[in-house]
């Protein structure tokens, strides 16, 4: 397969998934695929570049990384897995999940991803796609859940390159 640019650096755990999978395993490929980049885009910057705001909302590499963190706690973790994990924005602080503090190093920020990812892999495993989980009011199944948080990772993925690029030159798919 041609590139258009080159790969990143970083994407050992990147791995495009295969083409005859069964669907759990294709969505869960695929939201292994984004959040592997996201983590690829993030890795490696000094603190202060992980900080730069480079537009005018609080979207920054950290920032992703802190909301992608919410966004797995919240639809792996409470939504489908009966978590009750405390959601870092409300009605006076609607974007409180993409803050990061001074006092957090980047590793930490990855690790933490990290963390929130593992604990939705076990959610995910433990659900076939039409199940509900712990709800009570049966909305969204594991399908929907897979897609959504795939598609919000992989649009961040993109926001991530940009950002990463803009930092230091970092280009790469």
């Amino acid at each position: 397969m041609a590139h258009h640019v080159p790969v990143a650096p970083r994407t050992e755990e990147r791995r495009i998934p295969g083409h005859r999978l069964g669907e759990k395993e294709m969505l869960w490929a695929w939201l292994r695929f984004a959040r592997a980049t996201v983590v690829a885009k993030a890795s490696d910057l000094p603190e202060s570049k992980l900080r730069a705001k480079l537009v005018p909302s609080e979207t920054t590499l950290g920032g992703i990384l802190t909301h992608l963190v919410t966004v797995e706690q919240h639809w792996f973790g409470n939504v489908l897995g009966g978590l009750e994990t405390a959601m870092p924005f409300h009605a006076g602080d609607p974007d409180g999940d993409w803050k990061v503090a001074e006092d957090i190093p980047c590793d930490a920020l990855i690790d933490a991803y990290r963390t929130a990812c593992a604990v939705s892999d076990q959610v995910i495993a433990a659900l076939d796609l039409d199940d509900t989980g712990a709800q009570t009011d049966d909305d969204y199944t594991l399908r929907w859940a897979l897609v959504h948080v795939t598609m919000d990772t992989s649009r961040h993925a993109g926001h991530a390159d940009l950002l990463r690029e803009l930092l230091d030159g970092e280009r790469g798919w």
